[in-house]
């Protein structure tokens, strides 16, 4: 389990690098990663703004874009070509489509080059200091993967079945 969190980790890293990159002309530096222990209750993590794609097919689960609202609106308005400043309509499908960029970078990483079976993505869901409420079963497993960019910090966070559940 601990090899496919760390493999998670690195394909995770190759697709925010990937779209900051290709669509915000900025560079994310990875930072520390949280690798959640086996066995753990399973939480959605705390943060001001929380988009979330999930994944069916081969793997259950989905994937997290959390970040402070000022760095939300940073990113979404450097995706977008215009400042931001709030998180109106705009700024949330924006940071949306950014999560759904990322959680499709790690679906094509994983089907194409590590062996799964098909994957599909679900739209985006934007959370705002909790709201709407997103609910998650307790035995899903997780990784968390830290970045650095000129704008500040967030995380992107793979969450999933075990293989074998």
């Amino acid at each position: 389990m601990h090899e496919l969190k760390m493999k998670l980790a690195g394909l995770i890293v190759e697709a925010v690098q990937e779209i900051f990159s290709a669509y915000l002309f900025m560079e994310a530096q990875p930072g520390p990663v949280k690798v959640g222990q086996s066995g753990d209750t399973y939480g959605a993590p705390k943060t001001e703004v929380l988009a979330m794609v999930g994944y069916s097919g081969a793997l259950q689960g989905g994937m997290h874009l959390a970040a402070p609202e000022y760095v939300a609106c940073k990113l979404s308005g450097a995706f977008a070509g215009m400042e931001m400043e709030t998180l109106d309509n705009d700024a949330r499908d924006a940071f949306g489509e950014l999560a759904n960029l990322v959680a499709g970078g790690v679906q094509t990483r994983l089907m194409e080059s590590h062996g799964f079976g098909e994957i599909t993505l679900t739209p985006p869901t934007v959370a705002i200091n909790g709201e709407p409420e997103l609910n998650y079963r307790a035995d899903l497993e997780s990784v968390q993967q830290y970045f650095k960019f000129a704008g500040g910090l967030m995380f992107a966070e793979c969450f999933f079945l075990p293989p074998d559940a």
